[in-house]
């Protein structure tokens, strides 16, 4: 009979687990969803246990366009590898077919990203588009409330390759003299 993990151990060995599944680097915010709706883990759990992991080493994070990004360390799989089995067959499973139904949405939460940003002169908002870890569109809109900069990023979610389109055409257009 195998000897299955709980408490503080089982949510590292969560954490490992879904990192290594994701077969990308995922947010903090991707982590805490795929954790917290597939295991019992609580919010303080895992924020205790993703520290935990990378002060150990098991995990580390990564710098990027869109923010920072959590992946495995070969220490991360090795301990990964001597464990996983001691979490539960069905729970594994019911991670994996998330991770699986869901890698595409986790791809473009990291293509896709917006930032509203208050300073003395008002509101900003930072748009960013990336494809392969490359910036392929960047600008950034003074708006005239955080009201209004909310309402922009929420336009900007869903009509982004629309609006790269249309600057990209624009600015490929050879001009009329």
């Amino acid at each position: 009979m195998p000897y299955f993990t709980h408490g503080e151990t089982k949510n590292k060995l969560l954490l490992l687990f879904i990192s290594d599944g994701a077969g990308a680097l995922l947010t903090r915010e991707q982590l805490y969803r795929t954790a917290i709706l597939n295991s019992e883990m609580e919010y303080f759990a895992f924020t205790d246990a993703l520290e935990e992991l990378l002060e150990d080493g098991l995990l580390t994070e990564v710098p990027k366009a869109y923010g920072t990004g959590f992946g495995m360390t070969d220490l991360g799989r090795e301990a990964l590898s001597m464990f996983e089995k001691s979490i539960p067959t069905d729970e594994r499973r019911k991670i994996s077919d998330y991770l699986d139904a869901h890698r595409t949405e986790f791809r473009r939460e990291t293509q896709v990203t917006s930032r509203i940003e208050k300073t003395d002169a008002g509101v900003n908002l930072h748009l960013l588009l990336t494809e392969a870890d490359r910036v392929i569109l960047s600008v950034t809109l003074a708006a005239a409330s955080e009201e209004q900069a909310m309402a922009l990023r929420s336009r900007w979610e869903s009509a982004n390759e629309a609006i790269y389109n249309f600057i990209w055409d624009s600015l490929s257009k050879p001009q009329a003299n």
